[in-house]
């Protein structure tokens, strides 16, 4: 008995690539926006960017998203949520004990710049093992991954923060955030 393979099944996954990315993100956003309100949306703006920002620092290496590379976008978007996350209940936190909206955002960013910074630099030194240490497949998951903790990096510290100063400077008076 024998089976023959087509060139479809190598689109066929790609496909399913696609569509399981596709579902996991839009599950990442709808959890957000219902967990974290306003902060939530604030963070799905800069996971826009975020995208951006990947694919075009992909498309100025020349590099072509595989399935391995999807698979580490995929892995650098759950970076950049937790990003969030730990910025996120860091001002929960601060605004628990009592401070002003605008101090505990400052303070919940300084707070979770620790452990983001930790988890980014250790998860891009193992890539880096990957990059220089792997075959093909491997060295395009680790490239999409170093690519995308550089854009979490840049979005969930820099442009999460200006998100919230631009509107801190709209509602100088703000007394409650809904976080």
């Amino acid at each position: 008995e024998f089976h023959s393979i087509g060139a479809s099944l190598g689109q066929d996954s790609i496909n399913k690539g696609i569509l399981a990315g596709a579902v996991g993100i839009g599950l990442v956003i709808i959890i957000m926006l219902g967990y974290y309100r306003f902060a939530g949306l604030l963070a799905v703006m800069a996971l826009c960017l975020y995208v951006l920002f990947t694919f075009g620092g992909l498309a100025a290496l020349g590099a072509t998203l595989t399935l391995p590379g999807m698979a580490g976008f995929a892995r650098s978007i759950g970076i950049a949520v937790d990003a969030n996350v730990l910025i996120f209940e860091r001002i929960r936190e601060e605004l628990e004990l009592g401070k002003t909206v605008r101090l505990s955002i400052d303070e919940g960013f300084r707070h979770a710049m620790n452990a983001i910074v930790d988890s980014n630099v250790t998860t891009v030194i193992t890539a880096a093992f990957l990059l220089f240490l792997g075959t093909g497949p491997v060295k395009g998951f680790a490239v999409t991954l170093i690519l995308g903790i550089g854009a979490s990096m840049v979005t969930a510290v820099f442009v999460t923060r200006t998100f919230y100063m631009i509107w801190l400077d709209r509602a100088p008076t703000m007394t409650k955030l809904s976080i």
